[in-house]
């Protein structure tokens, strides 16, 4: 019974990150899920007491996701810039895969809803600590680091939204474009 639940519960959240690949928190309606996920508005409220908690549940299923995804990529045995870039490269898939959700996340995240930025905050203090671990083989950390990593990380987030918008350089140049800025800050740092 609590396996069949999970399973429901989970098969939920895929529906919801089908849903807001496609259109908006504000677009989609609780009718809209459950519609589209074949149950009543009752089981979808037995799962998720409102709409907002079901879309947190969702926006964090997407978080876990990219972490996974960027782990995986850059966990294997390379040098630190090339796990770096293998991180990115899958960073950049990830959101191509998933571009309205990633945009519409990347935006709504900010201050508008304390949880979802919560959420989006935790995946990037992830993201932020993977790049210091891997550089820190290199030369010791200061607090200036780690400043210019958190930096750096929100220069890829906005630039991703960017190229996502806009589709006018391919995905490639991106990640050339993100190594090159994470290489020029990183050298610049003394110490």
């Amino acid at each position: 019974m609590v396996r069949e639940r999970v399973s429901r519960r989970q098969r939920l959240i895929e529906v919801g990150m089908d849903l807001f690949c496609k259109r908006t928190y504000e677009e989609i309606s609780i009718d809209d899920i459950a519609e589209a996920a074949d149950i009543s508005k009752g089981l979808l409220y037995y799962y998720f007491p409102t709409k907002h908690d079901f879309y947190a549940a969702v926006v964090q299923h997407a978080a876990e996701q990219l972490l996974h995804a960027t782990e995986a990529a850059s966990a294997e045995r390379l040098e630190p810039l090339e796990r770096l870039r293998a991180g990115l490269d899958a960073y950049f898939a990830y959101a191509e895969g998933h571009a309205q959700a990633y945009v519409t996340l990347m935006r709504s995240g900010v201050g508008a809803d304390a949880r979802v930025a919560a959420i989006i905050d935790a995946a990037r203090q992830t993201q932020v600590q993977r790049v210091l671990e891997g550089a820190a083989r290199e030369k010791p950390l200061t607090a200036l680091h780690h400043i210019a990593i958190s930096g750096w990380i929100g220069f890829v987030e906005a630039a991703c939204i960017a190229w996502l918008e806009q589709r006018n350089v391919a995905r490639e140049q991106l990640s050339d474009l993100a190594m090159t800025a994470f290489i020029t800050l990183w050298e610049s740092i003394p110490g």
